[in-house]
């Protein structure tokens, strides 16, 4: 499921090849093939990080740190850019816009968008010199030739970040609010399950509100990811859910008009009649996360890889977490690249920002520099693989963290992870990379040139209606047909008859 503030992604890893990785990570020079030294030139990029956590004031002890390690092992010095996920795309798109320096960025969903508006450069000349060991380990860790997923016309746009990308939708919870209202995680199966375990937590907590948004989108229920995963839907790469496939039918539909998204409204409108979900849940400003830690909130839908993130979590709110699964993941091409680092097109040091992606998918104390900031300060290291924060200190309190961008940047398998979470589940997470079911039509990118003001209207007719309709605090039966009747005076078919045309040239060509 999609994060913004923390997925996790969501908040969201892959297993240590020790061999592989030693050799190009913390132990091996770092150099690029051309053995760059502290003595040659350096150059400088802007690198821009969206953070889940709180944004520091100040960020040069940690840009410090950055560049003590890029400028000996590359010759690259680093302007650290650190943006909460409401502003990142704002402040990318402005300096895109305005000429402003911006080397490196990621798309947070909108890979075709910035393709189509050739904002971004293509990688194939260069990654074969310097992005070698990065596109090894990616390509090895993932099981299929991943750069499909950011590669349009022939040129690689993209380098997808190096994760557990399989997220299937999970419930966390209080476990302690669980067991004081009488169940276990036993009682917890499938999606089915939870009015019951809603309705026993109110009971005993009358002032909870059992059932919150998204930790990472305080308008989002987290219900349309769990439709995608649990009716095989492929968006076919673009987020506004007109033009989807479901399973292998090769037939572009209306999302909004299936009946797995009506069924999946209904459902949350049940929820909100029964009182589960708070009444300003289509407005709020408020995350599932704040809720819970405040204890005013027993549970949320998160798409999370692994079976260890309850850990991490719990570490971030302050209560005892655990996590269940409901409904599977199911890879289509934008679970690969939603989260992709690219490097502008108006970036007049490439060469140096691959060199810099290079070394943040296969360098140890880079990578946790820019989740963790300073060791003795900023988090403590327990073991090889392990951290936690110094003593009395948390997340909100210690000068650095970009803990919860964990699922965005690098290469998951030389990420540090939180004090009891076990390494093995990294092996777990890279299993089910490969495991995982895959769309039929992976590797499919829409070119929504032809469409652009099309997609524009579509966009501002679902932001208008979606929210209302996944809190359940409107009336199905009543909005879903308006919201229909606006999608297509939007343009929306205009949007289907175009993906199903590129759709239809695309499949032929795999023949």
């Amino acid at each position: 499921m999609k994060s913004k503030k923390g997925i996790s992604a969501l908040l969201l890893s892959t297993v240590l090849f020790g061999s592989l990785l030693s050799a190009c990570g913390n132990n091996s020079s770092a150099t690029d093939s051309k053995g760059t030294t502290a003595d040659a030139k350096v150059d400088e990029i802007v690198f821009a990080l969206p953070s889940f956590n709180r944004i520091p004031d100040d960020l040069s002890k940690v840009t410090a740190a950055i560049n003590e390690i890029t400028t000996k092992k590359i010759g690259v010095k680093v302007d650290f850019r650190l943006y909460g996920p409401s502003d990142y795309a704002q402040k990318v798109n402005l300096a895109l816009q305005s000429g402003e320096k911006m080397d490196i960025f990621t798309t947070l969903g909108q890979f075709s968008n910035y393709a189509s508006k050739s904002q971004i450069s293509p990688l194939e000349d260069l990654l074969p010199e310097y992005g070698k060991e990065m596109t090894a380990i990616l390509e090895k860790d993932f099981g299929l030739d991943i750069l499909k997923a950011t590669t349009m016309d022939g040129h690689i746009y993209g380098i997808p970040v190096n994760k557990g990308m399989a997220l299937p939708t999970n419930i966390i919870y209080n476990s302690d609010m669980l067991k004081e209202a009488g169940l276990t995680a036993d009682d917890i199966q499938t999606v089915e399950d939870l009015p019951a375990v809603f309705a026993a937590v109110k009971k005993k907590s009358p002032d909870v509100v059992p059932f919150g948004t998204i930790n990472v989108n305080p308008t989002d229920t987290g219900l349309i990811n769990l439709l995608k995963g649990a009716s095989k839907v492929d968006y076919l790469m673009d987020t506004t859910g007109v033009g989807v496939v479901i399973g292998d039918s090769g037939k572009v539909v209306n999302f909004y008009e299936t009946d797995s998204f009506k069924e999946g409204i209904q459902m949350m409108r049940d929820w909100f009649n029964a009182g589960y979900l708070q009444k300003d849940t289509a407005t709020t400003t408020i995350t599932a996360m704040e809720m819970i830690s405040s204890g005013r909130g027993f549970s949320f839908l998160g798409g999370y890889s692994g079976m260890e993130v309850g850990k991490t979590l719990s570490a971030q709110a302050g209560k005892k977490l655990e996590t269940k699964r409901i409904a599977p993941f199911y890879f289509d091409t934008s679970a690969v690249n939603a989260v992709t680092w690219m490097v502008s097109s108006t970036s007049k040091e490439q060469v140096a920002a691959v060199k810099f992606l290079n070394l943040l998918y296969t360098d140890t104390d880079l990578i946790n520099t820019i989740l963790y900031g300073i060791e003795g300060e900023d988090y403590l290291k327990v073991d090889e693989h392990h951290v936690k924060f110094p003593e009395g200190k948390d997340a909100n309190t210690v000068p650095y963290t970009a803990m919860l961008s964990s699922g965005i940047v690098g290469s998951e398998s030389l990420q540090y992870q939180f004090e009891g979470t076990n390494w093995s589940d990294i092996e777990l997470k890279l299993k089910e990379n490969k495991d995982t079911e895959r769309s039929p039509y992976f590797g499919f990118i829409f070119d929504q040139n032809q469409v652009k003001t099309q997609m524009s209207a579509v966009n501002n007719v679902v932001n208008q209606f979606l929210p209302a309709l996944v809190s359940g605090s409107v009336d199905p039966a009543t909005i879903i047909p308006k919201f229909i009747n606006a999608l297509k005076d939007a343009g929306a078919q205009a949007i289907i008859d175009s993906k199903q045309e590129q759709l239809d040239q695309w499949i032929a060509a795999q023949k």
